[in-house]
């Protein structure tokens, strides 16, 4: 077994997590109010679960899943009204929210539907096993998403086709190609990219373990994108903001709960990646 600690606590931890539940409950509230309250709902819930996650009573647990399934639908939302941008849906989010949007403007004016916003919604509902929404993300084009007005780099949108080929199961061949991609796209921008050759790099070797038989085992990718994602927040980032995603990197937790239900052993414990989440016992 593997174990990966850090040393890292956040200075002010109650304040800091009191302002960004109440934010999280704000948007709740006021989800009916306009479209883009989706959005906000996304990246809020991952926030606060972040910073719960930091002091993961039986209370934070709860609230946790509770956020992180919201996280889903509101994510699986977006790219469903992006995906038919003319079309009016009827969107119904647990007792939140019983609207009915378009997308127009989705992904032109916002940029809401970009590669890293896509892999937040689909492993957030990695996460919480929620498979209509991960069905539905699924479906969703990448030759769409490339047009979104982002800076996503393309290694990011070979990863999320990588994905969904892996989801939808397609043929070797096509799957073959699709990983052949990824790497090739990683090779390619991590030589000038740190997020590409820490970040993408990590999570895209991580799934080349899990998928592929090879040298590297799926828990020593685990552990080496664990680190990566550490070490590229300590060298490439602001040291004076504090950034959750140096403790619990959602898309990294929801690929490790891929990895497990897709039959993959994984001996790695990280105070950083709370076990509970993979685990799935509380489903």
């Amino acid at each position: 077994m593997t174990n990966i600690v850090r040393e890292y606590k956040p200075l002010g931890l109650n304040r800091i997590v009191d302002r960004f539940e109440s934010t999280y409950n704000k948007n709740i509230k006021f989800m009916s109010v306009r479209r883009d309250n989706l959005v906000s709902l996304l990246s809020n819930a991952i926030t606060i679960c972040q910073w719960w996650s930091f002091d993961l009573t039986d209370e934070n647990k709860q609230k946790s899943i509770t956020a992180l399934k919201l996280a889903a639908k509101a994510g699986e939302a977006i790219f469903r009204l992006g995906r038919e941008p003319e079309k009016e849906q009827h969107i119904v989010i647990d007792d939140i929210l019983d609207a009915t949007y378009n997308g127009k403007g989705m992904l032109w004016e916002g940029g809401f539907l970009d590669a890293v916003s896509w892999q937040e919604a689909f492993f957030c509902a990695a996460i919480v096993r929620d498979q209509a929404a991960m069905d539905s993300l699924a479906k969703f084009p990448v030759s769409v998403m490339r047009q979104c007005s982002t800076t996503n780099s393309e290694a990011e949108y070979a990863l999320v086709e990588l994905i969904q080929a892996i989801h939808r199961r397609v043929e070797n061949d096509e799957g073959v190609a699709a990983l052949i991609k990824a790497l090739d796209m990683l090779k390619l921008e991590g030589k000038t990219d740190p997020w590409v050759s820490y970040g993408v790099g990590g999570k895209t070797n991580f799934v080349l373990a899990f998928m592929m038989d090879g040298e590297v085992t799926p828990s020593t990718a685990f552990a080496n994108a664990l680190n990566d994602s550490w070490e590229y927040h300590e060298r490439f980032l602001d040291k004076g903001y504090q950034q959750t995603d140096f403790y619990m990197p959602i898309v990294l937790l929801g690929l490790t709960c891929m990895a497990k239900d897709l039959g993959n052993e994984l001996n790695v414990q990280s105070d950083f990646i709370p076990q509970f989440y993979i685990d799935g016992d509380y489903l």
